[in-house]
């Protein structure tokens, strides 16, 4: 196994200048990367796992050979074109909640793995039964965690006040960004630009944004991550709830990240309750020709079409949240399988 280099967490900035377009990426440069927010079994069951089960998948990577790392290391090394280690994955808690600090921080102290907590600066404190303080994130920043940005009060990125137009909507989501980023500085001393988006929400002008002001975008569709995925829309694993499981868990950790060309449409925007897709894939080892995709855990239709590697991706499910998924996937040479996920959003539906 190749040892990856540490990449000093304050040197990003400079790394994040550069384009996320590669040439080409092989299967070894994969990596995965876990979600999770409250680690209880008194919080709501769809954003909560609990400690019991948080501790059976940590259990799960240790005695698999996974390479925990920091999310900073993993992403630095994608871009510089530094091989990672067979098996990489860094662990993530988005919103700061006290179950972290309570439930999942001395699992993670014991194992001696570093893991990341986007934050929501303004929430930090407000409710010492549902949030942690800046003080246990400091505490849990000393002992090796990356603290991030989650935005300042956790908005609907995509959606307008009442009377805003579209520059002043950008500049109120530059400045949940940039204040963010801010008071997380100011607090810890930490500032690495990386936002994952609040309910995985985010479009081209928002990801046009995030590109300008040198982050890193982080969204919550699954799948793993190489150098050919959008660093302004980075997917992750979301372990809360039912997707949780143990019977699910060891094929999504062990999954690889497909070699990606385009994908069309380049907005996760739609008003469809069915839309189509089309994903241009680069060569890779990957079986193209038993692509699957799923809609809700039905499988949809994929055709290949004129354009090389190119496949569209249709379904006839009705979809009535206001986000969703179209899963795809293909095996490797090894019994393991490649995972893309197409995320959608339909601003129009509430919650």
């Amino acid at each position: 196994m190749k040892s990856l280099p540490r990449f000093p967490w304050f040197a990003l900035p400079a790394l994040l200048a550069l384009s996320w377009w590669p040439p080409a990426a092989t299967a070894q440069d994969s990596a995965v990367v876990l979600q999770y927010h409250h680690v209880d079994t008194a919080t709501p069951p769809s954003t909560s796992i609990s400690p019991a089960n948080f501790r059976v998948h940590m259990e799960y990577l240790r005695d698999n050979g996974f390479a925990v790392l920091p999310l900073p290391e993993i992403l630095a090394a994608l871009r510089a074109g530094t091989p990672l280690p067979d098996k990489a994955a860094a662990l993530t808690f988005d919103d700061g909640y006290v179950s972290v600090y309570d439930a999942a921080f001395p699992v993670l102290r014991e194992f001696g793995w570093p893991f990341t907590i986007f934050v929501n600066s303004a929430l930090v404190g407000s409710n010492s039964r549902l949030y942690a303080s800046w003080e246990q994130l400091r505490d849990m920043g000393e002992a090796g965690a990356t603290l991030a940005n989650h935005t300042v009060s956790h908005p609907y990125m995509l959606e307008r006040l009442a009377g805003e137009d579209d520059e002043a909507w950008l500049a109120r989501m530059r400045g949940e960004i940039l204040d963010a980023e801010a008071h997380i500085a100011r607090e810890t001393g930490q500032s690495h630009r990386l936002l994952a988006y609040p309910y995985g929400e985010y479009d081209p002008a928002v990801q046009a944004l995030v590109r300008e002001l040198g982050f890193i975008g982080i969204g919550q569709q699954s799948g793993p991550l190489n150098a050919t995925s959008d660093f302004t829309a980075l997917p992750r694993f979301p372990f809360s709830g039912i997707y949780a499981s143990m019977n699910s868990f060891p094929t999504k950790v062990a999954s690889r990240a497909f070699n990606l060309r385009e994908a069309r449409p380049p907005s996760p925007v739609t008003d469809a309750a069915s839309p189509a897709a089309e994903i241009a894939f680069l060569p890779g080892d990957y079986d193209l020709a038993r692509l699957n995709c799923f809609n809700n855990d039905q499988p949809i239709s994929v055709t290949r079409t004129q354009e090389e590697l190119t496949y569209r991706v249709e379904t006839h499910v009705a979809n009535t949240a206001r986000r969703f998924r179209y899963n795809c996937t293909a095996p490797g040479p090894e019994g393991g399988f490649f995972w893309y996920s197409i995320p959608w959003v339909n601003p129009a539906i509430a919650e």
